[in-house]
């Protein structure tokens, strides 16, 4: 018998200042615990003190506010609100570029998308697993803007924003890792992730994925008029992938071919073609049978456990790196509406929210 589990909906409005000092308020604790054990992995694996891993996230600070007009007053409001500092408040949005030359990282997400041909109903729909270190907080935050546009957001706080806006855009995030040393990224996924969810065009989502993505993490958006893609990217070059056979999946290895030069996954992330061949696999299965159900089926499959798509801690790894899927969502844009299971979901229902 699964567990359902209806996670607290935590709900804001008003301005980006207004939003970030109750985002700070309504999960402070979540928030601190968060960014120290991102920084406690990254002096783990890297030997980085909080001091210089703090002073890094700094040296993004001032490309991301030049991007967007609206990520200072929401990070000063956040600072204010969990009670922490500027560079705290910041470091918890750059929780994968702190861990971006980071080895043995097997703690990433699968996803599987859909829509037209590969759907039953024609439209689009996406899941995935959101996986990372076991114990890891999550939330579930409802967010009224100024100018009216609302949004469900999924924080794995520290590491990005899964997020469905009621223009029917939505995303799913999986993190890549391009093998550029002399490059570095220049525009935060704090930063450019959260301007792009704010709009209400997928395309336009897609152009300032474009302008900024570079190399961090691989994100596919659809819309409610049964648009789907996916924005790649190495440190100096993008890719825009489109669906074939209706269908979208990925792990976090490269997908385009002139990448692959480039791509850590082996090292970083050594289990990800397993899960992409695997989701491959289950994706042809599913031709024109694409459901909630059936997506949410897909996401329990444990082909190569513990190290499968439901992913679950692996008593090989130090217990302080273990992941495991903190959780599972499947988005279904033109409904607005956002299916939840907060926990693994061989073990735990979806539970339903609509934005």
């Amino acid at each position: 018998m699964k567990k359902s589990v209806k996670m607290p909906l935590i709900k804001l409005s008003g301005t980006p200042a207004d939003v970030g000092r109750g985002w700070g308020k309504s999960m402070a604790d979540n928030i601190h615990q968060g960014l120290n054990r991102i920084l406690s992995v990254v002096h783990d694996v890297h030997g980085t003190s909080r001091t210089e891993a703090l002073s890094f996230a700094m040296k993004l600070w001032p490309a991301a506010k030049q991007f967007d007009p609206e990520l200072e007053p929401f990070v000063r409001g956040l600072s204010k609100g969990a009670g922490m500092g500027l560079e705290e408040a910041w470091a918890t949005r750059c929780g994968l570029e702190l861990l971006f030359v980071n080895t043995g990282l097997a703690a990433m997400c699968t996803t599987l998308a859909g829509t037209g041909p590969a759907t039953a109903d024609g439209q689009s729909i996406m899941g995935q697993n959101f996986d990372w270190f076991s114990g890891t907080p999550i939330a579930l935050v409802h967010i009224t803007r100024s100018d009216g546009l609302r949004q469900l957001v999924l924080p794995l706080l520290g590491l990005g924003e899964y997020t469905l806006n009621s223009a029917g855009l939505g995303c799913c995030l999986n993190g890549v890792s391009a093998m550029q040393p002399r490059l570095e990224p220049k525009i935060s996924m704090g930063a450019y992730l959260p301007r792009a969810m704010r709009q209400t065009d997928i395309t336009k989502a897609r152009r300032l994925l474009e302008q900024a993505s570079r190399g961090i993490v691989a994100v596919t958006l659809a819309d409610a008029q049964g648009g789907l893609l996916c924005v790649e990217s190495t440190l100096d070059e993008y890719e825009v992938l489109k669906p074939s056979g209706g269908f979208l999946t990925r792990a976090n290895n490269y997908r385009t071919s002139r990448f692959q030069a480039v791509d850590g996954c082996q090292m970083i992330f050594p289990d990800s073609q397993a899960r992409t061949a695997r989701m491959d696999e289950l994706a042809a299965g599913l031709a024109g049978k694409l459901t909630p159900k059936t997506l949410g089926h897909a996401l329990t499959d444990h082909q190569g456990y513990p190290n499968s798509i439901c992913r679950h801690p692996d008593p090989a790894v130090p217990q302080g790196l273990q992941a495991e899927s903190l959780g599972s969502f499947i988005m279904l844009p033109a409904q607005g509406t956002m299916l939840v299971a907060a926990g693994n979901p061989c073990t735990h229902e979806y539970v339903r929210y609509d934005v």
